[in-house]
């Protein structure tokens, strides 16, 4: 065919030619997005296999844990001596490498914190445990007039104590929300009590500086005063003073409770800072309930478990609560 006078038919011959291109590039695109796509679902699934490895050496984790556990009570009725304090091999943290990675793990007595469930234990108030959160507060710097209010979160009415917060004060808020009413399940519900977090400059300093000295473990545990920490040691004193805390775990461990019942036992060294009838009451010297706490790298993810390990008296334990947090 010859050229017309226009020049159609290399008109024609460059439009097939961008046609072309064009069918080139939509294909070389279809192509790099279905290999991107291949490559995001072979990273979602390496990431999902490594998610469950790490848990399942993170439960492996916890088997050891309950092994240990039960090791140390058929010890404690070897030496006839039923005490649990830091220096136990229980309290050691281990480092175990494998290959692609690590675990690491440690099991923490939290029978050596405040029991926020015994504010209201039998579901009205007790004044010796809220006078005792209140010396707790105190030796943290906190403001005592926390104490109310974490009351009235879980006694079982709406009447506010003398400082305290109800649903009135809750139901105001954006979101409204109210009281729990019952007790606590986790410690970080105090993040929901009035006074918790500042409404001018928002944050969680009070909530992080108290937690770490709280349970929220089943109402009618007791403190151990081997694994107690120096602020809940003078939470204990009658007059909350600091230099309480020195003498109360001068002659730790202590296997004994009260004067008399054996060697070393605490309220030979609490006497006058102590009142016999509180130890009596809600001290120990055993712990029952444990906070295992393990970290696993596999790698590229990693994974933290949190187990609530409880020792009953006849050394069975059992898991009573996990939960996991994974990145």
């Amino acid at each position: 065919m010859q050229p017309g006078p226009h020049g159609y038919p290399q008109r024609q011959r460059g439009i097939a030619a961008i046609t072309a291109l064009l069918v080139v590039a939509l294909a070389t695109i279809l192509a790099a997005d279905l290999a991107w796509q291949l490559h995001l679902d072979m990273r979602r699934t390496e990431s999902a296999l490594l998610r469950s490895q790490a848990r399942q050496f993170a439960l492996g984790a916890e088997i050891m844990a309950a092994d240990a556990l039960r090791k140390d009570y058929e010890s404690d009725q070897q030496d006839d001596e039923f005490c649990d304090y830091p220096g136990e091999r229980w309290a050691t943290e281990l480092t175990l490498p494998f290959e692609g990675g690590t675990v690491r793990g440690r099991l923490t007595s939290l029978q050596g914190r405040f029991h926020l469930n015994n504010l209201a234990a039998t579901g009205t108030r007790d004044n010796a445990v809220f006078e005792q959160f209140e010396r707790l507060l105190e030796a943290l710097g906190l403001d005592p007039g926390l104490a109310p209010k974490v009351l009235d979160w879980i006694d079982p009415d709406q009447s506010e104590v003398l400082g305290g917060a109800e649903d009135g004060i809750y139901t105001l808020r954006r979101p409204p929300y109210r009281t729990a009413n019952t007790w606590f399940t986790t410690t970080t519900e105090l993040l929901a009590i009035d006074g918790m977090l500042d409404p001018e400059a928002p944050d969680d300093k009070v909530f992080r500086l108290l937690e770490r000295y709280v349970s929220a473990l089943p109402p009618g545990e007791k403190i151990n005063v081997n694994t107690a920490e120096d602020a809940v040691l003078i939470s204990l004193s009658q007059d909350g003073s600091t230099s309480s805390a020195e003498t109360l775990k001068a002659n730790r461990p202590y296997c004994s409770l009260l004067t008399g019942a054996g060697d070393s036992a605490f309220m030979d060294d609490a006497e006058g800072l102590v009142d016999p009838g509180f130890a009596n009451e809600y001290l120990d010297v055993v712990t029952y309930f444990f906070q295992l706490k393990v970290l696993v790298t596999l790698g590229t993810a990693q994974l933290t478990m949190y187990s609530l390990l409880q020792r009953d008296s006849n050394g069975v334990v059992t898991t009573s609560l996990r939960f996991f947090d994974t990145k």
